[in-house]
């Protein structure tokens, strides 16, 4: 619920930056509101596109159909599930577009004027026309002329609340606990950037002026074109990062494997609305142990193995358990994997139960408990595949090939393993796989439906492997 002293502002939609050279995995064949403020301007809009530009025409059901969705889940906040039902086979039931507006007015019990509103506001969101216009600050939501190629898009509220976190973290030294509390899932708090800069302007007791100032500095803290201060980071001949020419280990891709299959495993629940009745990142770690076991048995063994160990390491550079925060302590997330592991084929996936240093007595439980999990996961997924042998035009992995790391790492076999699992499953719009150079994990961002991989994972991997696991206390 948004805080009732709060003012919210209105969403706009602005055109995306030009992308810089990338690559995109094919597979299969396959290419890759507020109301307006009283004693306020009106709410801006896009401008109107030049003759024979805009291909938006509501009178027919396809388009209003596409529209309808995103006015009814952005601005009204109706339940994706619930849009998705009433609009499946629209084009089969209503002859022209405002037939379907009339009836969708009806159905979600909203006035037909308030709908058609809504529908104006959103025409054009999906446009490369749009422009800002009457925008607070909008000099923070326009393209960066020194950096075209950055994908940044602060309009959009999840973009707004990880630079926020940044900001105000590095910036204006918030408690990190502070901001996780309120700004985590400001996606589905907030309908889009500047309102998430206004709340948090409130919430914080900040002004906007000092909170704008903050967002620019760090606005490309994360983009492999700027440092944390804003300014361009050292280009190498090229124009782009040096490349320091590590190479990427097999344990590295392996445990960047499973890291991604995890992070699908958030986008599946976000996007078909799964229903999560425990911690998310334990299931998200299920999901990926239980894709790799099921549908890619070959490389199983390595990956969780892989995965197993570098959980393992972690947990013990950690002194002490810390049992805050979401995910669980390392060493129990790498005992959760062996289980699941084992309860495919306990014989198979011994060498990853031995990671954790499981008995034969844990593995028989993980069996029974496991083999639970497992089920479950079928029927979940059932409904949500692709038909056999085919694959999904909306999804994608894309990745700098100009970058000699980032280019080592995906381009011999990773990116395209992760592409046929993402590829695999039937998405309603685009999800992408994205590989960015810089520090940073990585991060299911449902505001703009991407996986981003930073290259700094994969380099903390890559290190991991070439220490391997301390022998065990005792051992000889």
């Amino acid at each position: 619920m948004k805080p009732a002293h709060v003012r919210t502002r209105s969403r706009w939609c602005a055109a995306g930056a030009s992308a810089g050279l990338a690559v995109f995995v094919s597979v299969a064949g396959l290419s890759a509101p507020i109301t307006a403020q009283e004693q306020h301007p009106a709410p801006p809009q896009a401008l109107p596109p030049a003759d024979g530009e805009c291909t938006v025409d509501l009178a027919l059901v396809g388009i209003m159909k596409d529209i309808l969705s995103n006015a009814l889940r952005l601005g009204l906040k109706v339940p994706r599930h619930d849009v998705r039902a009433f609009l499946d086979g629209a084009e089969t039931r209503y002859e022209t577009g405002p037939d379907l507006l009339k009836a969708a007015a009806a159905h979600f019990k909203v006035g037909e004027d308030v709908l058609a509103a809504k529908v104006e506001k959103y025409k054009h969101c999906n446009c490369t026309h749009a422009t800002v216009r009457d925008v607070p600050h909008a000099h923070l939501y326009a393209g960066s002329p020194d950096h075209p190629e950055c994908t940044v898009d602060l309009a959009l509220a999840g973009n707004m609340g990880d630079i926020l976190r940044n900001a105000m973290r590095m910036g204006l030294g918030i408690p990190e606990p502070d901001l996780r509390a309120f700004l985590e899932d400001a996606d589905d708090k907030y309908e889009d950037g500047p309102e998430v800069l206004a709340v948090t302007a409130a919430h914080f007791k900040i002004s906007e002026e000092i909170l704008v100032a903050a967002v620019q500095k760090y606005k490309h803290c994360n983009c492999t074109h700027g440092t944390a201060d804003g300014a361009a980071a050292a280009p190498g001949a090229d124009g782009h990062q040096p490349d320091d020419g590590a190479e990427v280990s097999a344990f590295a891709k392996d445990v960047i494997l499973h890291v991604v299959l995890h992070e699908l495993g958030h986008a599946l629940i976000r996007e078909f609305d799964i229903p999560v009745l425990g911690n998310e990142e334990t299931v998200a770690d299920a999901f990926a142990t239980y894709y790799l076991t099921t549908y890619v048995p070959d490389r199983a063994v390595a990956v969780l193995t892989a995965r197993a160990t570098s959980l393992m390491i972690e947990a013990g550079e950690t002194p002490e358990v810390d049992w805050r925060g979401e995910h669980d302590d390392d060493a129990r997330r790498a005992y959760q994997i062996a289980a699941l592991a084992v309860a495919a084929d306990a014989e198979k996936y011994r060498a990853v139960a031995a990671v954790v240093g499981m008995s034969e007595r844990e593995i028989e439980k993980a069996r029974d408990y496991g083999g639970e999990i497992r089920r479950s996961w079928r029927r979940v997924l059932a409904p949500l595949w692709m038909p056999d042998g085919a694959a999904s035009g909306e999804a994608r992995v894309v990745y700098d090939s100009r970058n000699g790391f980032i280019n080592r790492l995906c381009a011999d076999g990773l990116a395209g393993e992760i592409a046929s699992a993402v590829k695999r499953f039937d998405w309603h719009s685009q999800v992408t796989v994205r590989f960015v150079d810089g520090d940073g994990g990585a991060a299911w961002s449902r505001s703009s439906r991407t996986i981003n991989v930073h290259s700094g994972y994969a380099r903390r991997f890559i290190e991991q492997g070439a220490r391997g696991l301390p022998p065990s206390p005792g051992a000889k």
